[in-house]
């Protein structure tokens, strides 16, 4: 793999922070109207990369949900000032399962795509509910070269939305991507912590609460679904019985009607 010019790489973030800084000042935009923002991949087993056991053993035993090789992806964005928007989380399908955490979280957004990925539909969806058009002042809105992100539906999506967008260069999201940087690193910490905790049966601590609100709330939504599934399966079957009573009622009808001809037919014959 070729080495990066460093000397290019220097051009690019000189150009970019130039770039920024001009966009500020010439537009007027305050640090509550910039924003950044980055998607990430999140596994829903994050196990530990170390283990404590007895010296010598030759095997671990690790406890997992047997799902490490299942992920989704966390947009998160925040503004200059320090103010936090809803994350943006998108599972792999489950579509069911996504429609139940959508009526009952409100402190995130619940998003589903085939591979768990963004796409442009979905950042044109993170623009709407989280971004959101309605504003007096324009607004920087800073994010990398991902192709949904640079796209011509994203930019036509960008329009009424007073938003200047800041393209950071490839090859340097680690060095000025504000996720990156700052809070990435921490986001991941948080959670692992949380699913160590949770995984160890601790359901009361601070970190797994919501969790566990999150699962009774999914729950309940489940068995809503169950129910209303099942109502309309009786309303189904009470229509469908009521209907067949009609055909049998129709054919008896028929009957008496075959049976009093042929009484007539037999009259006449007898005349």
């Amino acid at each position: 793999m070729a080495q990066k010019d460093p000397d290019l790489l220097t051009q690019k973030l000189v150009s970019f922070v130039d770039y920024v800084s001009k966009t500020v000042v010439s537009k007027r935009i305050s640090e509550k109207d910039i924003i950044a923002m980055d998607e990430t991949a999140v596994w829903f087993d994050m196990v530990s990369p170390s283990t404590i056991d007895v010296r010598g053993t030759k095997s671990v035993a690790l406890k997992t949900t047997g799902h490490e090789k299942s992920r989704l992806t966390v947009a998160l964005a925040a503004k200059a000032d320090g103010s936090k928007l809803k994350p943006f989380i998108v599972f792999r399908g489950a579509v069911r399962e996504v429609k139940a955490m959508q009526q009952e979280i409100t402190r995130a957004v619940i998003a589903t795509s085939a591979n768990g990925w963004m796409n442009e539909d979905l950042t044109s969806a993170w623009l709407k509910t989280v971004v959101g058009k309605f504003s007096f002042h324009p607004r920087l809105l800073v994010w990398d070269a991902y192709r949904c992100h640079i796209s011509a539906s994203t930019k036509q999506e960008l329009k009424p939305y007073n938003i200047t967008t800041a393209v950071i260069p490839g090859g340097c999201t680690k060095y000025i991507q504000a996720p990156d940087v700052v809070w990435n690193q921490p986001f991941k910490a948080s959670l692992h912590a949380s699913y160590e905790e949770w995984m160890s049966g601790d359901t009361k601590s601070s970190n797994t609460q919501p969790c566990a609100a999150g699962r009774q709330a999914l729950t309940a939504a489940r068995l809503r679904q169950d129910e209303n599934r099942r109502a309309a399966e009786n309303e189904e079957d009470e229509e469908e019985l009521f209907n067949n009573e009609l055909v049998i009622e129709d054919g008896a009808s028929d009957e008496e009607t075959t049976g009093r001809d042929e009484e007539e037919d037999t009259e006449d014959d007898e005349d």
